[in-house]
């Protein structure tokens, strides 16, 4: 191929003349620790681990930074902050969501996640804290200083703030103690959401899983799942997603984010920090999605990942007993008032998944027909999976993967709701790519076509949404691979930052972990 070449912008000209003047200088025994007044992003040119030709025009609007891939964001994230609050007490913060509307007008602090397996001292060491020690939060100058509160579960933090300024854009928040004193100081940009939506939806960061140690069921060809998956979801009723990238991976996801934010189905949130620990990412991302959804939305798809399609098998919950063809936006509400629940005592909806045997490359995955006779759920042992859920953004504020704390919640079986979860089998490292054979599946032996219908429709989304015939752009995307999560996290990690990507990596054994805090 011939060598690629990379448009430079004034920005970068002049970032790298003054980079070349000083090494220059270095060379001469003139300058010493010098720092330039350049975004680092300017010199990253990674577009992704196997660069792909075709281009795709950026959204030419004013925008926060969103890494090295600029594009509008609703939000950029910096990395973790942390502040001492005495000796042996600090609190870390991972991200900072202003929220104004019927649900509430305040600002949301959201904690760092503990797993199961970490060290809990210093995250009780807080707790104690703030049982004890009263916390303020206020703007500049002290300005509308009120308590600072807490989540129902003791994980996140919340300062109330004037409606006022709903409309803006930055905000600077100060914690204090009952004397006045600044503890600490955390700021927040973003673009405020300016419509409500029914049902939207988590998408998390696309990755490949190199760890060794993971020998559950297996998903390669990530960026053809993801495209297949959107168009059958806002088809069916998902009104909105947010997409979530972390440094190091967003420029491999440009390609395929960028035609649902033009068409303004989707909007991205961007972290500058990337956790080497995957399900340490995923809680990232289920805390931040809440609240960014707080007041814009009814319910929320936290955590469904690409290869699970939710349907329903029967009708009877819907008026005159027809599922409508956007059912995701309706099958909620409808759920509740069929249980005779009252909506604002259920937090969470709970559901069950098949096991479905993958689709050939170029073609989509619920082409597939073939599935296990038993529900994941119901297996026994390590292999036993647990239940996804929808949640319901009024009510709910602490989640995590498979719930959210201290909630209630309504539990659907099969006969009404079901998610179709389209996986290689246990122990099958199969790779999509130029090299993939459609192995056997002998455990996928029972037939069931519930999503047949849907793949023309599909098809014909995805003809419309990227100008290409769906077969080859299928094939395509299963060859492309983002980067891994070693890669990623070598590209993200500070340069003071000493914690390597195999000492995080060291504590993920396959589960997908809870955070209890």
């Amino acid at each position: 191929k011939a060598p690629m070449t990379v448009p430079i912008s004034p920005i970068h000209m002049a970032c790298l003349a003054a980079f070349t003047l000083l090494v220059s200088l270095v060379s001469l025994g003139i300058a010493q620790e010098t720092k330039l007044d350049c975004d680092a992003d300017s010199f990253l040119q990674v577009n992704s681990i196997e660069q792909n030709e075709q281009k795709t025009d950026d959204v030419q609007v004013n925008s926060i930074e969103g890494g090295s891939w600029q594009s509008p964001v609703l939000a950029s994230v910096p990395r973790p902050k942390t502040i001492s609050l005495m000796e042996n007490v600090e609190l870390t913060i991972i991200s900072v969501v202003p929220t104004f509307g019927p649900d509430g007008n305040y600002i949301t602090l959201i904690r760092e996640p503990v797993l199961v397996s970490q060290n809990h001292s210093a995250s009780d060491a807080f707790e104690a804290y703030m049982l004890k020690t009263p916390m303020y939060c206020a703007g500049a100058n002290s300005s509308h200083r009120v308590l600072l509160r807490w989540s129902a579960a003791k994980v996140h933090l919340f300062c109330d703030w004037p409606k006022e300024e709903a409309k803006e854009s930055k905000f600077e928040i100060f914690l204090e103690d009952a004397a006045g004193k600044v503890l600490g100081q955390f700021s927040a940009k973003h673009h405020p959401l300016e419509k409500t939506f029914d049902t939207v939806a988590c998408v998390r960061d696309i990755f490949m899983d190199t760890n060794p140690r993971h020998r559950g069921e297996s998903f390669s060809g990530p960026f053809k799942q993801l495209v297949e998956w959107l168009e059958f979801n806002h088809m069916h009723g998902i009104d909105h997603f947010f997409f979530y990238t972390f440094r190091g991976t967003e420029a491999a996801a440009k390609e395929i984010m960028t035609p649902y934010m033009k068409d303004g189905v989707a909007s991205r949130v961007h972290f500058e920090h990337y956790p080497g620990v995957n399900v340490v990412r995923q809680h990232y991302v289920i805390r931040d999605c809440l609240y960014r959804a707080k007041n814009h939305a009814n319910w929320l798809l936290p955590t469904i990942d690409v290869d699970e399609y939710i349907h329903m098998t029967s009708g009877h919950i819907f008026a005159g007993g027809v599922v409508p063809k956007d059912y995701l936006r309706t099958a909620w509400d409808s759920i509740v008032k069929y249980n005779q629940a009252e909506n604002k005592k259920i937090q969470t909806i709970k559901f069950y998944r098949f096991r479905f045997a993958r689709g050939p490359p170029g073609q989509l995955d619920i082409n597939s027909i073939w599935r296990e006779a038993g529900l994941q759920e119901g297996r026994t042992g390590h292999h036993r999976a647990l239940p996804k859920y929808v949640i319901n953004v009024h009510y709910a504020y602490d989640p995590h993967i498979h719930g959210a704390m201290l909630s209630s919640f309504l539990r659907v079986d099969q006969s009404v709701l079901v998610a179709n979860h389209y996986r290689n089998a246990k122990g099958s490292r199969t790779e999509y790519g130029e090299n993939y054979t459609q192995l056997p599946d002998a455990e996928a032996n029972v037939k069931d076509e519930a999503l047949a219908s849907s793949v023309a429709s599909v098809e014909e989304a995805l003809q419309k949404r990227f100008s290409e015939d769906p077969r080859i752009l299928l094939k395509r995307l299963g060859e492309k691979r983002p980067p891994s999560q070693e890669e990623a996290a070598k590209l993200s990690l500070d340069t003071g930052n000493s914690t390597s990507f195999h000492s995080l990596q060291a504590g993920e054994d396959g589960a997908e972990e809870e955070a209890t805090e």
